[in-house]
């Protein structure tokens, strides 16, 4: 019905304009044929026109420039359609890819999303312009691929899918393998030939790379196309991909129907034997891009047989004495509504596969996936900068698994495919997994529900962190950063760990020393130092305010517990006045505490004078002002346990959240002080026990 409805236009179009009708036909009959470059010339002349064929032409030039990979142009024209809304989706959908693969993945979403409004019944609309969104935010793939342009190798045509061949390497070409060679019109190309190239170890990159390349075997290389190949491990038997051309029914002059073909050859005195088709070969579909598993065992192939899940899918067959095993599709895990080609198995455990069904960068992405024996594990994308927003392809792996070959049609190259050269190294990852637990200090029973902040000090920020029931802590951090842990528990002493994290360490995850917290006791003392009073005085310091702030800040995280602030003096003066004198500092140093906030009732003051002297100096002795000064000093000792059942509603910890990031502006400026050190569990503390 389609058909007849195409021919009555083409009629009418006859009557109007003999000339446009026989433009037209020409273009079609070279698109239909898959000459894309040579219809690309008429299509252009029938745009120019200005006619009612225009949106048509311009719909084909998108196409056919799509076809050849010349991404640019084909944008230009899909764009011009999008502007003017023409009601076509699939002028959208191919958009989409079009710009999926020039790496514009917003405008690729747009495109896609209105092509699934036009057509949501074809579930690659939404699909795709996820994939879109998503591959923005991919992480780095898990190991360190260095790419380098297998420069001696490439050319200005179309270079790919290279494998490994005892000392060199095979690879697939439409360079001019013969003087006299005809071109092919879809890329106005050569026709496929294998190639071949010495490999030498080359100091710099420190891996194989190729020599001068040559036509490989003229037993092989036929005058249509060939290629790619794969060899077994022992090098003497070869299949390769061979494609035949039949006429087809439309008229047998001009159209053609393109089959790709698989052939085996066998290495007989020093020269492969006559080629033998493989038993599935077919006139009405393709087996073709061949690859032999390391024990010769197993041929891994993609195809467009009927009964696939997509456009091509990936089989394989097994080993049956002399011959081949039936066809067996690799499942719906491997292969997708899309393509899925260019199969390669690398010591029989992981395949190696491109495809444009999966979530990828762009158009052809390079998957693995590895196989328990049995069936095959969910593919992983490979990321960049394997892949790329272009095709990427036809991947192999050199026997020391450190180096290889695949295939791109990115920018940069020197043809239409290249060949690239890659090392593979272990990557430092860009992030490190913290673990730490929280423990008792006495009885080292770990902490549930503790809190740990973790201030990075390169940026100043805060997380707050959450022990669960195993009293553990964890969190993922980039590497480079100088951070500080400080574990905190209602009624426990908190402590603190440094963690230098270095840029170019491979530990991928760190167990961080366990915070320890001794719990408060009733009667025990801290001494706080540098309280200093000048002589004779018990106006609060500017230098002893801010140690009196300490004593804020350990309230705040404690409001369960009592404390006691004693005073003490020198020698120097009357007991009685000494006493005195104690409990003005002390009432005084209490009023400040108080003015910051602390509740009355949780805080008392006490003058001691000069009955507890913490050196030689009473009276009658000579000592020096410095001497004297440390008699001068003030503690804090906990008179009383305010615990009750109920205290976790109290707890001032429960406002910090896990997960939460604040900024070190947001806590009181002793929070984080003298809070570092070498991390022995003892490092200055914001209160020194005394002993």
């Amino acid at each position: 019905m389609k058909t007849k409805y195409l021919v009555l236009l083409i009629s009418v179009a006859v009557l109007i304009n003999p000339q446009l009708f026989a433009q037209k036909s020409k273009a079609d009959r070279l698109f239909n044929r898959f000459e894309y470059a040579k219809a690309i010339p008429y299509y252009e002349r029938l745009a120019q026109k200005q006619n009612k064929h225009e949106v048509y032409a311009l719909t084909r030039l998108g196409d056919c420039h799509r076809l050849i990979s010349n991404f640019e142009a084909a944008a230009s024209y899909y764009e011009k359609l999008a502007v003017a809304g023409v009601n076509d989706a699939s002028v959208y959908f191919n958009y989409g890819q079009v710009l999926r693969s020039m790496g514009k993945y917003d405008e690729a979403a747009t495109q896609f999303q209105r092509y699934a409004v036009m057509n949501p019944e074809d579930q690659r609309g939404a699909l795709f312009a996820r994939y879109s969104t998503e591959v923005k935010t991919w992480a780095e793939p898990e190991y360190l691929y260095e790419l380098f342009n297998a420069g001696t190798i490439n050319s200005e045509y179309a270079d790919f899918s290279p494998v490994y061949m005892n000392d060199g390497m095979v690879f697939t070409t439409d360079r001019m393998a013969q003087s006299g060679e005809k071109r092919y019109g879809w890329t106005m190309a050569y026709y496929l030939d294998l190639f071949f190239a010495q490999l030498k170890a080359d100091e710099q990159s420190g891996i194989m790379v190729p020599g001068s390349p040559s036509v490989y075997s003229s037993r092989i290389n036929q005058a249509y196309h060939d290629g790619p190949a794969t060899f077994s491990s022992d090098f003497n038997t070869l299949y390769f991909t061979r494609v035949s051309r039949k006429a087809g029914e439309l008229d047998s002059t001009r159209y053609y129907t393109n089959r790709l073909k698989l052939f085996s050859s066998n290495a007989e005195d020093g020269k492969w034997s006559d080629p033998v088709p493989f038993y599935l070969n077919s006139d009405a579909y393709s087996v073709g891009h061949p690859a032999l598993s390391a024990d010769g065992q197993t041929l891994y192939f993609a195809s467009d047989m009927p009964g696939g899940f997509g456009g091509t899918d990936l089989y394989r067959v097994r080993r049956q004495g002399d011959g081949w095993g039936p066809a067996e599709n690799l499942g719906a895990t491997i292969n997708s509504f899309g393509n899925e080609m260019f199969p390669y198995v690398y010591k029989d455990s992981v395949l190696y596969f491109s495809s444009d069904g999966h979530a990828g960068l762009g158009s052809l992405d390079i998957f693995r996936s590895e196989t328990d024996g049995e069936s095959w594990g969910k593919p992983e994308n490979m990321k960049a900068p394997v892949n790329s927003p272009a095709d990427d392809f036809g991947i192999v792996f050199h026997s020391n698994g450190t180096e290889g070959m695949l295939s791109s049609n990115r920018p940069g190259g020197k043809g239409q495919d290249d060949i690239y050269l890659f090392k593979v190294s272990e990557r430092i990852p860009d992030s490190v997994l913290i673990a730490g637990l929280v423990r008792d200090k006495e009885t080292m029973e770990v902490l549930r529900n503790a809190t740990v902040f973790m201030l990075n000090t390169m940026n100043n920020e805060v997380l707050v962190l959450k022990t669960d029931e195993n009293g553990k802590y964890t969190v993922k951090i980039k590497r480079g950063a100088s951070l500080l842990f400080k574990g905190i528990k209602g009624g426990y002493y908190p402590d603190c760990i440094n963690l230098e994290l270095g840029a170019e360490s491979k530990e991928a995850e760190i167990e961080n020393r366990d915070l320890l917290l001794a719990k408060y006791k009733v009667d025990q003392i801290f001494v706080l130092e540098n309280i200093y009073y000048d002589f004779d005085k018990w106006n609060i310091r500017p230098d002893a305010a801010v140690e009196l702030n300490k004593v804020v800040t350990f309230l705040t995280e404690n409001p369960d517990i009592l404390v006691e602030l004693g005073s003490h003096t020198d020698a120097r003066g009357s007991f009685k006045y000494n006493e005195r004198l104690s409990d003005r500092r002390a009432e005084s140093a209490v009023e400040y505490i108080i003015s910051r906030g602390i509740a009355k009732g949780r805080i008392t003051a006490n003058g001691y004078g000069e009955y507890k002297l913490v050196n030689k100096c009473a009276d009658g002795i000579n000592c020096s002002e410095e001497e004297h000064q440390q008699n001068r000093r003030t503690e804090i000792k906990i008179s009383g346990d305010a615990a009750t059942d109920d205290a976790g509603s109290q707890e001032p910890l429960n406002k910090y959240q896990a997960g939460q990031l604040l900024q070190l502006k947001d806590f009181d400026e002793n929070f984080f002080k003298n809070c570092g050190g070498t991390g022995t569990g003892n490092e200055l503390p914001i209160y020194t026990p005394k002993e």
